[in-house]
């Protein structure tokens, strides 16, 4: 006999219980998932508002203007045009910003289909032994496209030597750079060079998903600096912003191909989210330099921290890592998803992957999310302790999650500036209407 089915207002009941319990715990943990990213608070605020209900498709909208067959978002377009795209010009250093794509994996998807090529052409990119991303290839091939690997067996360096050969025989329409696993970004300046030399016709296209907070905030190269063509990226990595998706390049000709083929791929990019992407560019801006480079140092220590505690870790050679990443073995006999369920009990999120250097599975760490909060290299000693004795069951998982708990700082989000009155109010009367309209 089917079970009844709880009413609607039950399970409204029911999940928001789940959505409080979540938000207790993240409270009290740490992620040290590199793939994911916290917004401070304020920057959440359009995600909650009746803008995450509207759209806007024009791209240079004039609020005065009488054609707007969608105005619902008319007076709020000032967040996409004139705080978001310059903004992200600014510190991208691009001449054209594009923030339609949804996600990273959706500017990939517009970018090799703006600029790969008519069906058959060739798209170079990285192998996934090489560190890139699992589906660029895969979607390459599915438009139609030729997938040719670039030269090199190291996930952290070109055989660029090769790369004048390589671009002669396969001709490529497009160089796709899509580092998902990097210790530090590979050298794109050499590579453009080789390029440039072989074929006038071929792109050189940077994706930087995982880096891009730590490129504009200087830490790190800027691609397009080096000579590459465009850049795309997802922002919610290294980047302390929504999970959305943007488009970069100092081409005129390059943004009119990627402008071109949006009716067919995007409709509605969630204008919400484009606001929520500027409010935290503007709350990055000013701090920008000292956050990317915490992160790396939190990075560095952390990892030091750890092989002095006998984990694995890879890049002692070069300093564990020059990005926000750490590729790690637990010690001893554990193994990466028990390693994994333990640091989870302790407080601690992280990711376990198969495809690190390693002959086990491994730990993939992010330090993007613990440095925008406020972590410093002085708390990764901590850390690193929390750490080693979760893995090895030495101590009560409760203690360990405590000190997780005391280990986030007492003034959050030290990188974002306090707001002034105004702002508050501005800030109040936004979270005041949603909640006026919940308790009606």
């Amino acid at each position: 006999m089917p079970q009844s089915v709880p009413s609607g207002a039950v399970l409204l009941a029911e999940g928001l219980s789940v959505l409080r319990a979540h938000q207790a715990r993240a409270s009290r943990t740490l992620s040290l998932i590199p793939a994911e990213g916290i917004m401070a608070p304020v920057t959440r605020l359009p995600l909650i508002s009746d803008l995450y209900a509207r759209y806007m498709f024009d791209e240079d909208p004039d609020p005065q203007a009488g054609e707007w067959r969608f105005p619902s978002a008319k007076d709020a377009a000032w967040l996409e045009t004139g705080l978001t795209v310059p903004l992200l010009a600014r510190l991208t250093g691009a001449d054209h910003v594009n923030v339609r794509p949804l996600s990273g994996l959706h500017a990939m998807e517009m970018v090799i289909t703006a600029l790969g090529g008519p069906p058959g052409s060739t798209i170079a990119c990285l192998a996934p032994a090489q560190g890139g991303h699992y589906a660029t290839a895969d979607v390459a091939r599915r438009l139609g496209h030729q997938v040719a690997f670039l030269p090199g067996s190291s996930m952290h360096e070109l055989e660029c030597d090769l790369l004048p050969g390589f671009v002669a025989e396969h001709r490529p329409t497009l160089v796709y750079l899509d580092q998902c696993h990097a210790l530090h970004p590979l050298d794109v300046t050499p590579l453009v060079k080789a390029v440039r030399e072989a074929s006038t016709n071929t792109l050189v296209h940077a994706d930087i998903s995982h880096t891009l907070g730590l490129v504009l905030g200087g830490a790190l190269p800027n691609p397009l600096a080096a000579g590459a063509d465009s850049l795309s990226a997802s922002t919610h990595k290294s980047f302390p912003g929504p999970q959305k998706g943007i488009i970069a390049t100092r081409y005129a000709a390059v943004a009119r191909q990627i402008k071109a083929i949006q009716p067919q791929l995007v409709s509605n990019h969630h204008v919400a989210a484009v606001a929520a992407l500027g409010m935290s560019l503007a709350a990055f801006a000013d701090h920008a330099a000292p956050y990317a480079h915490t992160v790396v140092a939190n990075a560095q220590m952390l990892g030091k921290e750890l092989a002095h505690a006998g984990w694995d870790v890879v890049g002692a050679e070069f300093g564990y890592t020059r990005t926000h990443q750490l590729w790690v073995a637990s010690p001893g006999q554990t193994s990466a998803e028990t390693a994994a369920s333990r640091l989870y009990e302790a407080g601690l999120h992280v990711n376990w992957l198969t495809d690190l250097p390693f002959d086990k599975p491994g730990l993939r760490l992010g330090l993007a999310e613990a440095t925008w909060i406020g972590l410093t290299p002085g708390d990764m000693p901590r850390l690193a302790q929390i750490m080693t004795a979760a893995v090895a069951g030495s101590r009560p998982v409760g203690e360990l999650a405590e000190e997780t708990a005391a280990l986030r700082p007492r003034a959050l989000y030290p990188y974002v500036r306090p707001l002034d009155a105004d702002a508050v109010q501005d800030a109040a009367a936004v979270v005041h209407a949603v909640l006026g309209e919940v308790a009606r």
